[in-house]
């Protein structure tokens, strides 16, 4: 016999509003982990957002990361801490690697990820 998943504490926050709860879930199964951007890329972009060392130290290493990765990584920067640098030389980067419906996509990705990320954190909780 299977178990019943346990719920994250920012699920059982959410369940307080089922509506959120239910928007949350349509946004995490049709935006975050499926879509027409690679899910690995987002959860990249995310771990950036939670700086995690190994992805920010290394955001800009061609050995690590290929240039799609780090125009991704870029904007997202852009997008949480600097709008300045969402320059005309990032958007040509991001159109050479992103269609506009990919870039809709991702910055949305990106956003939502940041809001919930700060969101969890001044809860307290340590899952998203």
């Amino acid at each position: 016999m299977s178990r019943i998943d346990a719920v994250s504490g920012a699920d059982a926050v959410r369940a307080r509003v089922p509506a959120a709860l239910a928007a949350y879930a349509e946004t995490r199964a049709t935006v975050l982990e499926a879509g027409i951007v690679d899910r690995s890329l987002k959860e990249l972009c995310a771990r950036y957002l939670a700086e995690e060392d190994e992805v920010v130290a290394h955001a800009d290493d061609p050995a690590r990361f290929d240039e799609r990765e780090r125009a991704a990584l870029a904007w997202t920067h852009a997008i949480a801490w600097n709008s300045d640098l969402a320059d005309a030389a990032l958007w040509e980067r991001l159109h050479a690697c992103f269609t506009e419906p990919e870039l809709v996509e991702l910055g949305y990705a990106i956003a939502f990820s940041l809001g919930q990320q700060h969101w969890v954190a001044t809860l307290g909780l340590t899952d998203g």
